[in-house]
Order: structure tokens, then sequence, then C-alpha cells
């Protein structure tokens, strides 16, 4: 089997592992909706959590079944090839950095409305403790993601070399700059309105996690033009 062989047959396999990742994620989603429900805070729609829970089996079971099912020719995990993956996939992080802002803008009207809500008093409901929890798994999917967690292997000589760590560590540095001047403001607009305050937090959170991500986007992009003048 020649290399272009090799690497479609790894390109079949990373799509195989990766809609695995969507169904396991989806499956998540769902038994973390039915789950909500059990939580004393309104009623409990018996049919809504057993649907739930049918999805979210059905679901999970895929999504293992999918990556099980995906396996990379050992060929493909080392040397040249490997490189050659790492390099393609580095474009694909680079539209998951710009997708992050994007989800966390469309989760934030949902959590300020929540946290508004309950800083009112009134007690929270499943829908929206549904949409908190997601918001702040995926704050720290996110975070992880930017600090370079969760990188396979065989991908390390390339998306985890001296010049990605750097440009990462610029990367949450510009990340510690919104958070620590915003957290100080913050806390003088809770000693004035609290529920401003509260309101104000999940929006501080989400700048915390979406700035670091254009950044490194903007630096990856930065040095990957530079390499290719050079």
């Amino acid at each position: 089997m020649d290399d272009e062989q090799l690497l479609a047959q790894a390109r079949k396999a990373e799509g195989r592992h990766k809609i695995g990742m969507i169904f396991l994620l989806l499956g998540g989603i769902a038994a973390l909706a039915g789950a909500t429900e059990w939580v004393p805070t309104a009623p409990t729609d018996k049919h809504l959590w057993q649907i739930c829970a049918a999805v979210a089996v059905a679901m999970i079971a895929a999504g293992l079944a999918l990556r099980f099912s995906a396996r990379v020719p050992a060929e493909a995990k080392s040397g040249r090839l490997a490189m050659v993956r790492a390099e393609r996939s580095q474009a694909k992080r680079q539209v998951a950095y710009l997708l992050m802002p994007l989800s966390l803008c469309l989760m934030l009207p949902g959590v300020v409305g929540a946290t508004s809500r309950v800083a009112g008093g009134a007690p929270i409901e499943h829908v929206e403790l549904f949409t908190v929890i997601c918001f702040i798994g995926f704050l720290l999917a996110f975070a992880l993601l930017i600090a370079g967690r969760g990188l396979d292997r065989w991908a390390a000589s390339v998306l985890n070399d001296e010049l990605s760590r750097e440009l990462r560590a610029k990367a949450l540095l510009f990340g510690y700059a919104i958070l620590l001047p915003g957290l100080a403001a913050l806390f003088v607009v809770g000693l004035v309105d609290r529920a401003l305050a509260v309101e104000l937090a999940p929006v501080l959170a989400a700048l915390g996690v979406a700035g670091p991500a254009l950044r490194l986007y903007r630096l990856e992009r930065a040095a990957g033009a530079d390499a290719i003048e050079a």
C-alpha cells in the first residue's frame, strides 16, 4: 500500500472517529437534558426524561461503535505520514477556533437570562439549568483545546512543537489580560449592583475564552504565512 492509499485510509478512519465523537457529544447532551429533569426545581416531565434517555443510549452506542471501528493504519501514525496528517488537521483546528466564539455567543442569551431570573429570586427552570451546565462544559472544553490538551501523540511533532507552545502561551496571556481586569471591574460593579454583576459574569467568562481563541487563530495564520514566504 503506497502513501496516498495510507493517507486515504487514515482520512476515512478519522472521519468515522469524528462522527463517533459527535454522536458521543450528542448522547452526553441528551443524557444531561434527561438528568436535569430530576433536579427538584420544577415538576419532572417523565416523558421527556424517557425520550432523552433513549436518545442518549442510542447516540452513545453508535458513537462507541464508530470510534472502535475507526482504525488508522500503523504506518500513518509515525514518520512523514504522521506529519502530513498533522499539518492537514491544523487547518481544521483553526476553523474550530473561529467556531468557539460563535457557539458561546449563541448560548449567552439563555445563560444571561437564567442568571437574571435566578438573581431576581425566581427558581431556575430545567431548561435554564441545562443551558448553564452546557455553557460551563463548553467553556472548559474550549479552554483545554486552546491550551493544547487532547492532542494525539502522532500529531505532537507538528501541533505541540516549540512554536505552537509559544503561540498558545501568547493566546492564554491575552485571555488573562481580559479576565483579570474584568474580574476587578465585576467586583466593583457587584458592590453597586449585585444583580448586574451576576448577569455580566457569564459574558466575562465567554470573553475570557473567545478572546484567546481568536488570538490563537490569528497567530497561527500569521505563523503559517511567514513559513510559506520563507
